[in-house]
């Protein structure tokens, strides 16, 4: 019986929700990975549904904090940094910064990136190599669209301060 009405709600709303992941992540294998993770999610914590009077805002919160918990967790940090680092940052913005990039290899970069205080890293990465806008990423964090782009400025001035002082010892 409670096999059936789980099965019963996967169906009705399986594809809004893939559609909702996908939002998040930009990436169809990993949109099946996290409704893995939301179908068991659902039927561990179906006691805790009974209560609930609104089953899509149910699924919506079951879903969306699976999302945020893949987002957060370091091995997505890690594939997205060393799929493609030099996207990162764009280029153009800054002269030096064009100059340090050119000569700067992966591995340093990354450090630069991972070096950074934890909010700095997550919103230079949303924005610039996965394409969130302000909205998405302060939804994805829980803060508000000014702390994303103070993070993002700030995030920003301290990647370029690393590089410029790299570059320094490097002449040096």
């Amino acid at each position: 019986m409670l096999e059936n009405q789980i099965e019963e709600i996967i169906r009705d709303y399986e594809t809004e929700l893939r559609y909702f992941v996908y939002k998040y992540v930009s990436d169809w294998v990993v949109v099946d990975d996290i409704m893995q993770e939301v179908y068991l999610k659902i039927f561990l914590r179906w006691n805790t549904f009974i209560q609930v009077v609104n089953i899509r805002s149910w699924l919506y919160k079951v879903t969306s904090n699976q999302c945020i918990d893949y987002l957060r967790s370091s091995g997505y940090k890690t594939t997205l940094l060393l799929d493609n680092l030099e996207e990162i940052i764009t280029p153009g913005s800054f002269s030096t910064e064009n100059k340090v990039i050119k000569w700067l290899d992966r591995e340093k970069l990354f450090d630069y990136i991972t070096s950074l205080p934890f909010y700095y890293k997550t919103t230079i990465i949303l924005y610039y190599y996965r394409n969130f806008s302000y909205k998405e990423i302060s939804k994805i964090l829980c803060k508000d669209i000014a702390f994303v782009r103070n993070n993002l400025y700030r995030g920003r001035c301290m990647l370029r301060e690393l590089c410029i002082q790299e570059d320094f010892t490097q002449l040096g």
